[in-house]
C-alpha cells in the first residue's frame, strides 16, 4: 500500500501566475532540476499546503505571487492511494472550495480533509497556520529543504502514528495486539505517566528521598522527638543541679571551717627564705668564674709575648739566610738577561735580511706574472674580436630574415577563415549544380539565342557551351518564339543566396589577408613556416657567438681592452724599478736567477726560519727577563725584612716591655690557683643544696595557696548560680511540657506514615508502568531498527545506530581508526553526516509503515548539497534502494550530481 502522485497542476502560485503542470510521475524515483528561483520549493510548498492547509484559511498569503494581492492560488494533484485512484482539488483565497474524488465516492470541504488526514496520518490545527506538530508521518517523510538533519522532532510529531503503525504490524503477537500497554509507548501514555510522576514527585526526589509534605511531615516528627530529648535532659539536669547544690554546700562549710591554705602559706615562707640564700651563691659563683676567665685570658697573652721575643731572634736567623740566597740568584739572573738580549739583536738582522730578499724576489715573480697575463689577455682579445664581428653578421641576417617574416606573415585564422571560404563556395557551388537547370549549347554557325534574367538584363549566347540556371529566365530563338525556363529545386533560391553571400565574402577575406587567393595564403603560410627555421638557425648561430648578447660581448671586449693597457703600464714600471731581480742566494739552485718563482719561494723559506728564529729568541728573552725582575724584587723584600726585625731586635723599649711581662706572668698565675680552688667548693655546696628544686617549692605552693582560696570562692559563686537556676527551673512546668509535645509527636508520626505509604504507592505503580512502558518499547523498537540498519550499512559498514524512546534515532556506534568500536550523539557529526543519517532514518519509518500497509511517499527538496562526492555516491545507493518501495520526488538544482541515478532529469521553470 502506497501513496503515489502521478500528476500536480499549480495556478497563480508565487511564480506559477499560469497554469503549470507535471503529468506521468512515475510511481518509482523521480528526478526535477532547476536553477534557484526556478519554482521547485514552490511545487513541494504546494503539495505540502494541499494536504496539510485547510482550504478556509487565510494563513497562506504567501503562496500568492508578490505583485498579485487578489490571486486565489489553486492546486490539482492526481494521486493513487492504496490502489484507489484520487484526485485533490483545493483553492485558497478567493472562491475557496476543497474537492475530494477517491475511487467511487466524492467528497467535498472539511470532510474531504479529514479523511485524508486520517489515511495519512496527520492532522489539522485548531485555528490558523498548520505547523509542524500538525504534519504527523508525512511531516517527517516530506524534507523542505535545509531540514534533511532536523529529525528528533519531525519523529516526535509522528510518534503517535508510527506507534499505531507498529502495533498494527502483521508480525506482532496477536496475544499483545489489543494489549492496552502499548498506549503507554504512545504519548497518552507519556501525558498519564507524567501525571504519576509528578503526583509522586510531591512526595518523592528522583532518587527516592522524600520531599514537600512528606520531607515536612518527617522533618516534624524529628523535630518533636528533638524537643522530647531535649525537655529529658532538661529534667535529668534539673535532678542533677539539686544534687550537686548540697555536696556544694557541704564543702564550703568545711572549708570555712579549716582554712586549709594557712599551713600552706606557712611552708611557702620557709621556702622562699632557703630561695635567696642560694641565689647569693649562684651570683658569687658567676662573679668567680668571670674572674677566672679574664686572669687565663691574661696569661695566655703573657705567654705569647714572652714566645714572641725568642721567636724574633730565631727569625732574625733566618732572614739573614734568605738575603744572602736572594743576592746569588740575583747575580745568575742578570747574566741570563745579557745573554738572552745578545741572541734576539742576531736573529733580528737575519730576519730583516731575508725580508729585504723576499721582497726584491716578489717584485721579479709579480713582473713574470704581469707578463703572462698580458699574453694570454691578448689572445682573448684577438678570440672576441672575431666572435664580435660573426656575432654582428648574424644579428644582420636575423634582422632582415625577421622583416621578411613580418611581410610574409599571415595568421593562422585568417588562413581558417579562406580555407573554411573556399570549402563553403565549392560546396555550395556543386550543390547549386547538381540541382539547378542545365541548358547545354551546340548553335550553328551564325545562330544567336537571347537569355533574359529575372532582373531584365540580356545576353547574346552563340557556339556551344553550358549555361547553369538558377533563377527563371527567358530565351528568346529568333524566328521560333520565347522559352521561359523555370529551375527546379526547393532549396535552389536558398542555395543561391548563399551562394551570393559566400561570393561576396570571398574578396573582402582574401583583403585582409593581403592575398589574391587561397594558393597565395598557401605558399604564405610554408614562406612564413621557412622563414621561422631560419630565424631559428640564425637566433643559435647568434647564440653560439654571442651568449649574453651583442652589447655583453661589446663590454667585454672594452673592459679587456682596458686591462691590457692597465697590464702593459705596470710592466713597464715594474722593468724601472732598480733591483728588481735580486743575485741568487748562495744556497740556491744553478737557475734561482732566471726563475723567479723558485727564488720567491727559498727567500720566503728563509723569512719564515728567520721569523721563527725571531720568535724563540723573544721568548727566551721575555723570560730572561721575568725572572731577573723576580729575582730584583726577591733581593729587595729580604734585605728589607732583615732590616726592620734587626732594628725591632734592637729597641730599649722592647726589651723593657719583654721583661715586664715576665713578671705580671707570675703574679697572674698565683690568682689563677687560687680562684679555681674557690670555684670548685661553691659549686660542690650549690649542688648539694639542689637550688632548682628550692625555686619549684616556691611555685607549687604559692599555686597550692592560691587554688585552695580560688576553690573556696568559686564554690560559694556556684552554689549562687544553681540556688538561681533551680529556682526559674521549677517555674517552667517542664513535666507538662515533656507530656504536651510527646503527644504532638505521636500525631506528627501517623500523618507522616500515611504520606509514606501514598509515596511508596506512587513509586511502585511509576515503576511498574516503566517497565511496561520499556518492555513495549522495546518490541516497538525492534522493527525500526532492522529497517534502519538495513539503510545504515550501506552508508556506514559494521555501524550501528540505536532508537531511543520516542522512536528517534539515538547514538551511532561505528568503528574508529584501529578498529575499536566508538559511540556518540548525532548531533556531533558534521552537518552533512547528520543530514545523510536523517533521510536514512526517514527511509526505515517509511519501511515500516509499508509494512504496516500504511500510505508512504517521499519528497526530498534540494537534500545532500552538503555531501562530499563519496558519500554522495553512497547515499545515491540508499535512494535508489528506497525508491524500489517508495515513490520518491527528489528536487535539486544540481542535476549533474544526480546523472547516475538511473532516471531522466525533468527540468523546471516557472518562465
Amino acid at each position: 500500500m502506497s501513496l503515489q502522485i502521478t500528476r500536480l497542476a499549480v495556478e497563480q502560485v508565487r511564480k506559477f501566475r499560469r497554469p503549470f503542470e507535471l503529468t506521468a510521475i512515475q510511481p518509482g524515483l523521480n528526478l526535477f532540476c532547476g536553477d534557484n528561483e526556478a519554482g521547485k520549493s514552490t511545487l513541494v510548498r504546494a503539495i505540502r499546503a494541499a494536504f496539510f492547509e485547510r482550504h478556509g484559511t487565510t494563513a497562506v498569503d504567501d503562496l500568492r505571487p508578490w505583485d498579485d494581492p487578489g490571486a486565489a492560488p489553486q492546486i490539482e494533484i492526481d494521486f493513487r492511494l492504496d490502489g484507489e485512484e484520487g484526485q485533490l482539488f483545493k483553492r485558497f483565497l478567493a472562491k475557496k472550495r476543497c474537492r475530494l474524488q477517491l475511487g467511487g465516492r466524492s467528497l467535498e470541504g472539511s470532510e474531504a480533509e479529514d479523511l485524508l488526514a486520517e489515511r495519512l496520518g496527520y492532522g489539522f490545527p485548531a485555528r490558523g497556520a498548520s505547523k509542524s506538530e500538525h504534519w504527523g508521518i508525512p511531516g517527517l517523510l516530506w524534507i523542505e529543504q535545509g531540514a534533511g538533519q532536523h529529525i528528533d522532532e519531525a519523529a516526535g510529531h509522528a510518534r503517535n502514528h508510527l506507534q499505531g503503525a507498529l502495533h498494527g504490524r502483521q508480525d506482532v503477537d496477536p496475544a499483545r495486539a489489543t494489549d492496552p500497554s502499548g498506549s503507554l509507548a504512545a504519548s497518552v501514555g507519556d501525558a498519564l505517566l507524567e501525571r504519576l510522576q509528578a503526583r509522586r514527585g510531591e512526595l518523592l526526589t528522583g532518587t527516592g528521598k522524600a520531599r514537600g509534605a512528606l520531607a515536612e511531615a518527617q522533618a516534624r516528627v524529628d523535630e518533636l522527638a528533638a524537643q522530647c530529648e531535649a525537655l529529658d535532659a532538661l529534667i535529668g539536669t534539673y535532678r542533677q543541679q539539686v544534687d550537686r547544690l548540697d555536696a556544694l554546700r557541704r564543702a564550703h562549710a568545711a572549708d570555712a571551717r579549716d582554712q586549709p591554705w594557712q599551713a600552706l602559706e606557712r611552708e611557702l615562707a620557709l621556702a622562699r627564705e632557703r630561695q635567696v640564700a642560694l641565689q647569693d651563691s649562684q651570683r658569687q659563683l658567676v662573679q668567680d668564674q668571670q674572674r677566672h676567665a679574664q686572669l687565663q685570658a691574661q696569661v695566655g697573652l703573657l705567654q705569647r709575648q714572652v714566645q714572641a721575643g725568642q721567636q724574633q731572634a730565631e727569625d732574625l736567623a733566618r732572614r739573614d739566610a734568605e738575603w744572602a740566597r736572594a743576592q746569588a740568584a740575583l747575580q745568575a739572573a742578570t747574566s741570563a738577561a745579557a745573554q738572552a738580549r745578545d741572541r734576539l739583536d742576531a736573529a733580528q738582522a737575519q730576519a730583516r735580511q731575508a725580508a729585504a730578499d723576499c721582497a726584491r724576489w716578489r717584485a721579479a715573480a709579480s713582473l713574470a706574472e704581469r707578463r703572462l697575463q698580458h699574453r694570454q689577455l691578448g689572445e682573448a682579445l684577438a678570440r672576441q674580436r672575431a666572435a664580435l664581428t660573426q656575432a654582428e653578421a648574424a644579428a644582420a641576417a636575423l634582422a632582415a630574415l625577421r622583416v621578411q617574416a613580418a611581410e610574409a606573415a599571415i595568421t593562422p585564422e585568417s588562413l581558417q577563415q579562406l580555407r573554411a571560404l573556399d570549402a563553403r563556395l565549392r560546396e555550395l557551388r556543386t550543390r547549386r549544380d547538381a540541382i539547378a537547370t542545365g541548358l547545354s549549347l551546340d548553335l550553328l554557325p551564325g545562330v544567336t539565342l537571347t537569355l533574359h534574367d529575372e532582373t531584365g538584363q540580356a545576353r547574346t549566347l552563340s557556339g556551344a557551351g553550358r549555361e547553369v540556371l538558377v533563377r527563371p529566365a527567358t530565351l528568346d530563338i529568333p524566328g521560333v518564339g520565347r522559352l521561359t525556363i523555370h529551375p527546379g529545386g526547393q532549396d535552389l533560391d536558398v542555395l543561391a543566396r548563399q551562394l551570393a553571400d559566400a561570393e561576396a565574402r570571398w574578396p573582402l577575406a582574401c583583403q585582409a589577408a593581403s592575398v589574391a587567393d587561397l594558393a597565395a595564403a598557401e605558399q604564405r603560410l610554408a614562406l612564413q613556416a621557412e622563414l621561422k627555421r631560419q630565424i631559428g638557425l640564425a637566433e643559435q648561430a647568434l647564440a653560439l657567438h654571442a651568449p649574453q648578447g651583442l652589447e655583453a660581448l661589446r663590454r667585454a671586449q672594452a673592459e679587456d681592452e682596458v686591462r691590457l693597457r692597465q697590464l702593459e703600464a705596470a710592466m713597464a714600471e715594474g722593468l724601472n724599478a732598480p733591483e728588481a731581480v735580486p743575485d741568487a742566494a748562495p744556497d740556491a739552485t744553478p737557475d734561482a736567477a732566471q726563475d723567479p718563482k723558485a727564488g720567491l719561494a727559498r727567500a720566503e723559506a728563509r723569512q719564515q726560519q728567520a721569523d721563527a728564529a725571531v720568535q724563540v729568541a723573544q721568548q727566551a728573552a721575555g723570560t730572561a727577563g721575568q725572572q731577573l725582575a723576580a729575582a730584583t724584587t726577591a733581593e729587595v723584600q729580604a734585605r728589607h725584612e732583615r732590616d726592620a726585625l734587626a732594628a725591632l731586635r734592637a729597641d730599649p723599649a722592647r726589651q723593657e716591655q719583654a721583661r715586664q711581662a715576665a713578671e705580671q706572668l707570675l703574679a697572674a698565675g698565683a690568682e689563677l690557683a687560687a680562684l679555681a680552688l674557690r670555684i670548685e667548693q661553691t659549686g660542690q655546696a650549690l649542688a648539694q643544696a639542689h637550688p632548682a628544686i628550692v625555686e619549684q617549692d616556691v611555685q607549687r605552693l604559692t599555686a597550692s595557696v592560691a587554688q585552695q582560696r580560688r576553690a573556696h570562692q568559686q564554690r560559694h559563686e556556684d552554689i549562687l548560680v544553681l540556688e538561681t537556676q533551680l529556682a526559674q527551673a521549677g517555674a517552667q512546668g517542664l513535666d507538662e511540657e515533656r507530656e504536651r509535645v510527646d503527644g504532638e509527636r505521636t500525631r506528627t508520626r501517623d500523618r507522616r506514615d500515611e504520606l509514606q505509604r501514598r509515596a511508596d504507592a506512587l513509586d511502585l505503580l511509576c515503576r511498574e508502568l516503566l517497565e511496561r512502558r520499556a518492555a513495549t518499547l522495546s518490541r516497538l523498537q525492534g522493527p525500526l531498527t532492522r529497517h534502519l540498519q538495513h539503510h545504515l550499512g550501506l552508508l556506514f559498514p559494521q555501524a550501528t545506530m540505536s532508537v531511543d524512546a520516542r522512536l528517534a534515532p539515538g547514538a551511532l556506534t561505528r568503528p574508529d581508526a584501529r578498529g575499536r568500536p566508538e559511540t556518540g550523539a548525532i548531533d556531533a557529526l558534521s552537518f552533512g553526516a547528520r543530514e545523510q543519517l536523517g533521510l536514512i532514518a526517514r527511509f526505515a519509518y517509511a519501511d515500516l509503515l509499508r509494512e504496516a500497509g500504511r500510505p508512504t511517499l517521499l519528497i526530498l527538496d534540494d537534500a545532500l548539497v552538503h555531501s562530499d562526492a563519496l558519500r554522495l555516491a553512497q547515499m545515491k545507493r540508499v535512494i535508489y534502494d528506497a525508491a524500489q518501495r517508495h515513490q520518491v520526488l527528489l528536487f535539486t538544482c544540481h542535476p549533474q550530481d544526480w546523472r547516475d541515478l538511473g532516471v531522466t532529469a525533468r527540468p523546471i521553470s516557472a518562465g
